[in-house]
């Protein structure tokens, strides 16, 4: 990276993260046009923690229209940080709002599924959904689908029909294949 661009992306990165709302702006200009997919977890703080309506719009505008495949690694290890659950929901949502496909992160998202929320259960089926798996893929999908019959077998917990079916979705998927 260019001693140039390194400069942008942390001049786009002050913005973001500033109290100003102009120098919000301007920053969410300069993503918009020169963004990085380093600055996505910048523009989800930034959307969590503004109550400006019109900020909020725009950084879901740029985190539900990513075209960079890159973003999509910078959100799925998004997801296994400490961030809150509210910022992981815009995490999944910009990854199938963006229409990646995540075919190749399957076991971080079915872990992020058995360890989130209903809600969070629901996106990364969604996710999984929109993904296309092929025969190169079959293991990972088989030991996905052990994994989840493992913990449909083991817990209690109000996200197992969602993971039943992502399961019946995997085998569709596999069959489809």
């Amino acid at each position: 990276m260019t001693t140039k661009r390194a400069k942008e992306i942390q001049d786009i990165r002050a913005g973001l993260d500033a109290f100003e709302e102009v120098l919000i702006n301007k920053a969410l200009d300069k993503m918009e046009k020169k963004g990085d997919v380093s600055l996505l977890p910048n523009v989800i703080d930034l959307w969590a923690n503004t109550d400006e309506q019109l900020i909020k719009k725009r950084a879901e505008n740029i985190m539900f229209g990513l075209k960079d495949k890159a973003a999509l690694d910078v959100l799925v290890q998004f997801l296994d940080t400490d961030a809150s659950e509210e910022k992981k929901w815009l995490a999944t949502n910009a990854i199938w709002q963006s229409g990646f496909d995540a075919s190749n992160h399957l076991s971080e998202l079915i872990q992020f599924a058995q360890t989130n929320s209903f809600t969070a259960a629901i996106d990364i089926m969604t996710i999984i959904e929109n993904s296309e798996f092929d025969e190169s893929q079959d293991d990972m999908v088989d030991e996905n689908i052990k994994k989840i019959n493992n913990f449909v077998t083991h817990s209690k917990s109000d996200i197992v029909p969602i993971l039943m079916e992502i399961n019946s979705i995997l085998i569709d998927k596999k069959i489809e294949g």
